[in-house]
């Protein structure tokens, strides 16, 4: 099976009350969420168990009732939940400069960050009758000035040679081949046609949206108040998109 695209570990005696607790139990045995014992032998999906425990130990991410998302670009690396969202959001962006390297360009600029918000239930599930608070707007404007705060205003590329099929097989690689962004500007390369700069829009969640429900989802199914700031479930809850809007520019010939 893949890896599960949520994971908790939890303590030894905690584990034991989830696995005889008949309301809880279901949850040890989901495909996308993964509840870890600390160190006692798993009673469900142990290989997937020992190999999460394995992977989060080499990266020093074993801590007791900390919610962990699976990177949608890597998927054997895990992110704390409360720093999942920019983590995923900054790294989606440095791919597409790596891809838009091997496509010749110069250099991609930042432009802006933009925020979208639904208000969801505890379980993700979108209620259109629920507003948008005053909190929860000032909540996305925090979120927007800590991810413009972290994004290089530039950087510049080696405007070497395109490489078309280097450019995909990175796009593999990191598993974008969903995002059509991406796949447009691959496309537009790959045309033929010289191109000078190139706005893209892009939608830093798309890959992380299905994992981001799922930890929202096991969390609360699971009635524990895990580690972190809470920063989490209020993104999760609030922030159905965040898009990101880059300049591309090749060097003229």
């Amino acid at each position: 099976m893949p890896a599960p695209r949520v994971a908790v570990v939890v303590s030894d005696r905690t584990y034991r009350n989830i696995a005889n607790d008949e309301r809880k139990a279901y949850l040890l045995e989901t495909p996308d969420s993964l509840v870890v014992p600390y160190s006692a032998d798993p009673v469900a999906q142990a290989e997937r168990v020992v190999a999460v425990r394995e992977q989060l130990i080499d990266r020093d991410l074993m801590a007791t009732d900390q919610l962990l998302v699976r990177n949608p670009y890597d998927p054997t690396s895990y992110e704390y939940a409360d720093d999942a969202l920019e983590t995923f959001v900054k790294a989606k962006y440095y791919h597409l400069a790596s891809i838009a390297a091997h496509l010749g360009a110069s250099s991609i600029k930042f432009l802006k960050v933009e925020i979208e918000q639904d208000k969801s239930d505890a379980a993700g599930d979108l209620k259109a009758n629920l507003k948008v608070t005053k909190a929860d707007a000032k909540f996305a404007r925090t979120i927007k000035n800590r991810l413009e705060g972290r994004f290089e205003a530039a950087t510049d590329l080696a405007g070497k040679p395109v490489d078309v099929e280097a450019a995909r097989a990175f796009m593999l690689e990191r598993r974008l081949a969903n995002d059509p962004d991406v796949l447009g500007l691959i496309d537009l390369c790959a045309a033929g046609n010289p191109v000078r700069t190139h706005r893209v829009k892009m939608n830093g969640l798309r890959e992380s949206t299905r994992s981001l429900k799922a930890g929202l989802e096991l969390t609360t199914n699971l009635g524990m108040k895990l580690g972190g700031g809470g920063l989490f479930t209020r993104a999760v809850e609030s922030i159905s998109s965040i898009e990101v809007t880059t300049e591309i520019v090749w060097l003229k010939n």
